[in-house]
């Protein structure tokens, strides 16, 4: 009751956590006895929530009711009580997840793929190319179709503005591989001596940085975009893509923008870049018109 509760208070704070163990009546090399009063308030704590574990009991003592009981003693108690489930050993149904990875420095692997997006009620394409250690966009374009020319167009556009890199990651698209022969992208990639690695589903290769770039632009820009033309949509598609290189914050590089790290090796580049860059660049990307929407 609150009785004896204000008792082991008064105890605890006179005497410590010693006070609270029951004295032996001969000295002895058993542990010490805890209070059979504390040991009932950790039965009566898992029987009232049975969901709480042994680190949370032993918290809860200690903060709200002053009793510094450790969790052995805790894990001790439910067990002669037989309050403690023994944990089942999970079943390995799924495989390991997909490992992290980053490559260590900008332009040693970029990744590539292509988004599909209704405007002016036909598809539209965006391809891309992001670098993997930054997630500095190097290339990015839209077009009405996804042709293997298109890929190469975007591709070599990024190499001309920012050299050519150590490895490209794709999937499987036919724009990209093919089962037999080589594609026009692979022949290009071996021209500029550029490893292309394949994703494979369930792989650690896989192509998440540019899946969640994709999720950024549609929930930040093309979802509420209204475009007049196609020419249109392609202009304020490049502004966004600078704001988001230049100046949006990135949870995953710890609030930096992808240009602090992509640049940081090559400041003067990034200078002359940016003295081209207009401070309301975001606002030219999103400003409004009504005659064209996603349908």
């Amino acid at each position: 009751g609150h009785s004896t509760l204000g008792k082991w208070v008064r105890v605890y704070r006179a005497q410590g956590e010693a006070g609270l163990q029951s004295k032996p009546t001969r000295p002895n090399r058993q542990r010490p006895k805890v209070a059979p009063a504390v040991k009932t308030k950790v039965v009566d704590l898992k029987r009232r929530h049975p969901d709480v574990g042994i680190q949370k009991i032993s918290q809860f003592l200690r903060r709200v009711l002053f009793l510094p009981v450790s969790r052995e003693t805790v894990r001790r108690t439910l067990h002669e009580h037989q309050l403690l489930k023994t944990p089942r050993p999970k079943p390995q149904r799924n495989p390991p997840q997909p490992r992290f990875f980053e490559r260590a420095t900008p332009n040693q692997m970029w990744q590539t793929d292509i988004f599909t997006f209704r405007l002016g009620g036909k598809n539209a394409y965006l391809i891309g190319f992001l670098d993997d250690h930054s997630r500095y966009v190097v290339g990015l374009d839209v077009f009405r179709s996804q042709t293997a020319e298109h890929v190469l167009e975007v591709f070599r556009r990024a190499v001309a503005e920012y050299g050519v890199p150590k490895e490209v990651l794709s999937d499987q698209g036919r724009q990209y591989a093919s089962w037999r022969g080589t594609t026009r992208f692979e022949a290009e990639l071996r021209k500029e001596r550029v490893h292309h690695i394949k994703s494979r589903p369930h792989h650690p290769m896989t192509l998440g940085k540019i899946e969640r770039f994709w999720k950024t632009i549609w929930e930040e820009f093309l979802v509420r975009a209204q475009f007049d033309s196609f020419e249109s949509a392609g202009e304020r598609i490049r502004l966004w893509v600078k704001h988001y290189n230049h100046r949006r914050p990135h949870q995953s590089l710890e609030g930096l923008c992808p240009a602090d790290r992509f640049f940081a090796i090559a400041q003067e580049l990034r200078q002359v870049i940016e003295r081209g860059l207009q401070e309301n660049v975001l606002e030219l990307a999103d400003r409004k018109s009504t005659r064209l929407n996603f349908q």
